[in-house]
């Protein structure tokens, strides 16, 4: 990976917390995007309206949300994603952060692929940086 693919996730994720639809564009128009094992029935969505429905199932449930990059960082073929999905259920209620843990892979500068997981330590692994079996203190 390079840097503009840092650069990328950066972006998107900084347009997506700021409810702009340009977040969608930085996805390859065939994009695909695997939620967490156990979240929905329906594990993959794909397209840019994949993406829109994902993205709406996430955040209907909560009034304020925002992904958190913790780090990211470049795991060769691919781009580790360490967030938080920062959320709370009304205006008045207290923000929760649960770890989440992303893998981005790269087509011709745009995002073709992101795997979702509710651990970092699986993202890491999935990402190819942690061996299995190996524990993260963040997890």
């Amino acid at each position: 990976m390079s840097q503009q693919d840092l650069e990328l996730v950066r972006h998107m994720n900084r347009a997506f917390n700021k409810r702009r639809r340009e977040w969608v564009e930085c996805y390859t128009e065939d994009a695909e995007l695997h939620v967490p094992p156990g979240w929905l029935d329906d594990r993959v969505f794909s397209g840019h309206g994949g993406l829109e429905e994902v993205a709406d199932l996430w955040t209907q449930s909560v009034s304020e949300y925002r992904w958190d990059i913790e780090e990211l960082l470049d795991a060769g073929d691919c781009v580790l994603g360490l967030c938080r999905f920062s959320s709370r259920m009304d205006s008045e209620g207290r923000w929760i952060s649960p770890p989440l843990g992303a893998v981005f892979s790269m087509r011709e500068g745009k995002v073709v692929r992101v795997c979702t997981y509710f651990s970092w330590s699986e993202a890491r692994q999935a990402a190819g940086l942690e061996e299995t079996g190996q524990s993260s203190p963040a997890s």
